[in-house]
């Protein structure tokens, strides 16, 4: 049951809204209010859910709850089995929402107008669907004019700032009259939900073809009618759109205060900062065993995944962290290089025609970089580019701001980079300094790193580096090195892993990676959810359900 219970909570957190439903019903009133569950407070207070009541929460979470059980076939449920599991996730929402609702009181007007807000959007969303499947039938494009039409793919990758859930503050604390620094870890607020100041009033159809758009109204209106046919009611389309307002605010409601509650939970857990630390000492460990004596297999798994790598026996000596802005070689350019070169291997051309040419075809004049700046496209050659490059990194001295200038070409590799594999990673490209290994990189890339570690050191940056893919500019990011020796293992701390940045343009520490991969945040909510669920459960005099009733639900579809 609690393996059940804490597979539920992850439901409650991510409860998805659909409109329509996706179990045939029986058009019978009647049939739909019958009692299926009975929370029994006490002698003289009761609960039910009808027939109805089950049928709209599995619309609301069950039916996604069947998806999972669908990708799942370890767990898999049979269909009777995920109608009485959508049951009692109902009664358990019922009761956890309840006793949040206690805890926390009322919602803030924001709070309530976010929502209302949020109803709406998900209403122009299906709206949305409908329109798409009109302009299919109806042969028609999206009207020029709208934003849609407009809108382009982005070029590349924007650039995803690390958002930390715990974070190192320095605090100063007096003890019998001595004042000293304390340094510890909180817990960061999420702050990033942006609320209503106003009420958003009636809703309003976000328009974009009149006609296709009135089409997709009463498509949408009709198929909410429908279903209230096949549940025996009868409303005006007025009453049919405002009872379909109510329930996805009602969905969006309890979703509302089980985030608030958790919220409170995580706030209220004690930051498992030995756990990180701990995590991070078992890999290292694992490491040293693997590779202080194995030098093949180290090397190995650098070439297969070094992010994974913990212990690097000769520390500093071995690999570079480097990261690069590629100016890539167009399809045109590229087929006319291949082109050139199978005119050169037949002997059509001689070689000193082949290297004239093919340096003009490749030259950064004529390798073109288009990028976005203030919503507009521009495209300028890789000489122009690399010059803007040079014009704002080189304001950073390397060895005095280095993570400035880290952090100032960063940006350069979301304005003009086409490697999408250096793009928001947690860590950088290693390249080995042993040339005695096989590189992993292309050769000129690879030497040119080794170059800067060995002849300018870190902080340097390369001119372009010519590759078949195009041209290279490159960032030293210093040698890849153990945090501690091995026999300091044992006495490592949480502010040294703090200390160690998975690059220097990142706010992503060593200790983050550990903190989050291990997930104890997440695992103890669920725990103490889970616990407090069972206590709900276990408080109320009884809870019954109507097997037979809930289980003919599913015997109507077949």
């Amino acid at each position: 049951m609690k393996k059940i219970l804490t597979y539920i909570f992850s439901l409650f957190l991510c409860v998805m809204v659909f409109a329509g439903c996706s179990l045939v019903q029986l058009n019978a009133s009647k049939y739909y209010q019958q009692t299926i569950a009975e929370i029994v407070y006490s002698k003289d207070k009761k609960y039910d859910f009808s027939m109805e009541d089950l049928l709209q929460a599995y619309n609301n979470y069950g039916y996604q709850l069947a998806q999972n059980n669908s990708s799942d076939s370890s767990q898999s449920l049979s269909g009777e089995e995920l109608l009485t599991k959508t049951a009692e996730l109902m009664v358990q929402r019922h009761l956890l929402v309840e006793k949040i609702k206690d805890a926390l009181g009322d919602l803030s007007n924001e709070e309530k107008y976010t929502l209302k807000r949020q109803t709406y959007d998900n209403i122009n969303s299906q709206l949305s669907s409908y329109e798409d499947k009109i302009r299919v039938e109806w042969d028609r494009k999206i009207n020029e004019d709208t934003e849609e039409e407009t809108k382009e793919d982005a070029l590349r990758a924007s650039y995803n700032e690390y958002e930390p859930t715990v974070k190192k503050v320095i605090e100063e604390v007096t003890v019998d009259g001595t004042t000293k620094l304390v340094t510890k870890l909180e817990r960061v607020k999420d702050d990033n939900e942006e609320l209503e100041t106003t009420d958003p009033g009636e809703f309003k159809q976000t328009i974009t073809d009149a006609d296709i758009s009135a089409e997709a109204w009463k498509r949408f209106i009709k198929d909410l009618q429908d279903s209230n046919k096949k549940l025996g009611k009868k409303y005006s389309d007025e009453k049919a759109f405002e009872k379909e307002i109510d329930r996805i605010y009602n969905v969006l409601l309890e979703n509302k205060y089980i985030s608030k509650y958790q919220e409170v939970i995580t706030n209220g857990l004690e930051i498992c900062a030995d756990a990180a630390v701990n995590s991070y000492k078992e890999k290292y460990k694992r490491d040293y065993e693997l590779y202080a004596n194995d030098e093949a297999a180290y090397h190995t798994a650098m070439g297969s995944d070094a992010s994974s790598v913990y212990y690097h026996p000769n520390s500093g000596n071995e690999y570079v962290y480097v990261t690069h802005i590629l100016f890539k070689f167009s399809d045109e350019q590229t087929a006319k290089i291949a082109e050139l070169k199978k005119l050169y291997q037949a002997n059509s051309i001689e070689k000193s025609v082949y290297d004239k040419k093919l340096a003009e075809i490749q030259s950064l004049d004529n390798t073109m970089v288009t990028y976005e700046e203030n919503g507009v496209r521009k495209t300028v050659s890789a000489a122009l580019a690399y010059q803007d490059i040079c014009n704002n990194v080189n304001k950073y001295d390397k060895d005095l701001q280095f993570e400035a200038r880290a952090k100032e070409f960063n940006t350069y590799i979301y304005k003009y980079n086409d490697d999408e594999g250096i793009m928001n990673k947690d860590f950088a490209y290693v390249v080995n300094l042993d040339t005695s290994v096989t590189d992993k990189m292309v050769k000129s890339f690879a030497d040119e790193s080794r170059r800067l570690q060995n002849e300018e050191g870190v902080g340097a940056m390369s001119k372009p580096i010519l590759t078949d893919y195009g041209y290279h500019v490159i960032l030293n990011l210093g040698p890849v090195k153990n945090v501690v020796e091995y026999e300091n293992i044992d006495s490592i701390t949480w502010e040294t892993l703090y200390n160690v940045k998975t690059q220097p343009s990142s706010e992503k520490t060593l200790f983050h990676v550990e903190y989050d991969s291990i997930n104890n945040d997440s695992t103890r909510l669920s725990l103490v959810l889970s616990n407090l669920t069972n206590d709900l459960v276990g408080g109320v005099q009884k809870i019954r359900y109507w097997d037979k009733r809930i289980q003919s639900l599913l015997k109507q579809t077949n």
